[in-house]
């Protein structure tokens, strides 16, 4: 009897973890060359940013995203990518901007994201958002940094 007990605790706290985080902002196409050499060594600094849309990167050989692709460089080293899409809003003209706390912020319905000061986790402190930035994938390979989804 003990044993069944201890078996269906267990199952119970095992399929009540599974439940799946999905982002509402649409999975589009990303990779970024960031050059931290000459192009964009404004981002070797710690807490820089730099935005990416497809007006200012290599066209077809770079992909930025549902609504552009913002990289930080945070206070612990750490260089972080999200789309540039509020979450809330869900829509490609529904831009995030950088606050003077360098925060990230809609200015649509107000959501402010956590984006560079320490962990860079793209995560709603302030607004109506529900979900945080869509973050990308971070490489870095030499003096160049890989963005990608």
């Amino acid at each position: 009897m003990r044993r069944l007990l201890l078996i269906g605790f267990i199952s119970v706290f095992y399929f009540s973890c599974t439940k799946e985080y999905i982002n509402p902002i649409p999975s589009y196409r990303v990779y970024i060359e960031v050059d931290l050499t000459f192009r964009d060594k404004e981002l070797v600094g710690y807490n820089t940013y730099k935005i990416f849309t497809s007006k200012n990167t290599v066209h077809g050989k770079e992909f930025t995203g549902y609504g552009g692709v913002l990289v930080t460089h945070t206070m612990l080293d750490a260089y972080k990518a999200f789309d540039l899409a509020c979450p809330n809003e869900v829509k490609r003209d529904a831009i995030v901007a950088i606050d003077d706390d360098y925060n990230a912020f809609c200015k649509v319905c107000g959501s402010q994201f956590e984006v560079s000061r320490t962990y860079g986790s793209g995560a709603c402190i302030a607004g109506p958002s529900k979900y945080a930035l869509r973050p990308y994938h971070t490489e870095l390979r030499g003096n160049m940094l890989i963005i990608r989804n």
